[in-house]
């Protein structure tokens, strides 16, 4: 999964241009999720779900045509990010704001850094400047880099993977050790995997439930949690 951030000062278009480029890029048939920043809570006091809060839930769940969890606490954006991976298999994730971030960036205002591949005014956008910010997606764009090095990739350090991304400099390269096969998180933070470590996970724990009698050929997706309860 590919990341871009569309960063900005208030009210300069970040959402118009995240809209553009999850329209095309889903009319190019990516499956794409986004995540925006905010400031403000999202509990909606005045509903059933904000007086389960109130009673002092820690999580909320609400689901019916749709699902959404509310957690009492704010998660971390590496968090969010291997949750919704683990989940959906996207093929891309927008986000809006985390100006901080260490994805490639687009920005629509005068705020800029090392990791910012354009900086535009959406008021000028046509249908045209669009389908060149979605190549740049495509081609410059990259996922959770946990600062593993393997160098895999060719490059000595994630660091240097990630500025040759975002310049241009890499455009058919992928991170090698992405969540493919395994993943593996301790105490919520997602701990990095080379792709033969994810294999032997992978194999290993197939297998394990394999003897019990499951078939293998027919599991798509294994989910294990270890809990320690020798903690006191």
């Amino acid at each position: 999964m590919k990341i871009i951030t569309v960063m900005g000062t208030k009210d300069t278009g970040k959402t118009t241009l995240v809209t553009k480029i999850v329209k095309k890029l889903t009319s190019k048939g990516y499956k794409v999720g986004t995540v925006k920043f905010s400031h403000v809570t999202f509990d909606l006091a005045d509903r059933d779900t904000g007086k389960h809060r109130q009673a002092g839930a820690q999580i909320v769940v609400g689901t019916g045509k749709e699902t959404f969890i509310l957690f009492d606490q704010a998660l971390d954006l590496d968090q969010i990010i291997s949750t919704i991976e683990f989940n959906e298999g996207l093929d891309f994730l927008v986000l809006e704001g985390f100006k901080t971030s260490q994805f490639a960036k687009f920005s629509v205002s005068e705020l800029k850094d090392e990791y910012t591949i354009q900086q535009l005014d959406v008021t000028t956008l046509d249908e045209a400047k669009v389908d060149e910010l979605v190549k740049l997606v495509e081609e410059r764009s990259y996922g959770l880099l946990k600062d593993l090095d393997c160098k895999k990739c060719g490059f000595d350090s994630c660091y240097e993977f990630s500025m040759a991304k975002v310049q241009g400099q890499a455009p058919d390269i992928d991170c090698k050790s992405q969540f493919r096969q395994a993943l593996l998180q301790v105490n919520g933070q997602r701990i990095p995997l080379n792709p033969f470590v994810q294999n032997i996970i992978a194999k290993t724990v197939t297998g394990m439930v394999d003897s019990l009698d499951k078939d293998a050929d027919s599991i798509e997706r294994i989910e294990l949690m270890v809990r320690n309860r020798e903690k006191p």
